[in-house]
């Protein structure tokens, strides 16, 4: 993995005290990873380089830089995530599609999109829908 000079460490330091999220200062500099960038940002590497270090709890311990679609493992876009969760039929009291059937036509697991309902990822939504359960119990089937 290239190693990237001082002067280019320097930018990333001015960029993430602007603000910028690591991952989207990677995506500028294409060769170089997040977790390089991080790393540099915050002084574990290069710290004689110069440039403001970031501290480690510059976002109050949400780690922004992992949040949705900044995230190296994000498996839906912000549009996807918010389609899903605009799911919910309040008539019916229940999601219209189940949890398999957004995955099938998103290409992802039935997990993912069952911690997202559940409001376990992309909480920063902060959506209405996230972690709604149906509220009458369901009538059992008689034989």
């Amino acid at each position: 993995m290239a190693k990237p000079d001082g002067p280019l460490v320097r930018v990333w330091r001015d960029l993430a005290e602007e603000g910028y999220l690591y991952a989207e200062i990677s995506r500028m500099h294409p060769p170089f990873s997040v977790d390089q960038v991080r790393h540099y940002c915050l002084g574990h590497t290069g710290r004689k380089v110069g440039g403001p270090i970031q501290k480690v709890d510059r976002w109050y311990g949400s780690n922004v830089w992992l949040r949705g679609a900044n995230s190296p493992h994000a498996e839906l876009t912000e549009k996807q995530a918010t389609r899903v969760l605009n799911d919910w039929d309040e008539k019916a009291d229940r999601w219209k599609k189940s949890g398999a059937d957004w995955a099938r036509k998103l290409g992802v697991s039935p997990s993912t999109i069952y911690m997202l309902r559940r409001g376990e990822t992309w909480k920063f939504l902060e959506h209405p829908n996230q972690g709604r359960k149906p509220k009458k119990a369901r009538k059992k089937r008689s034989k």
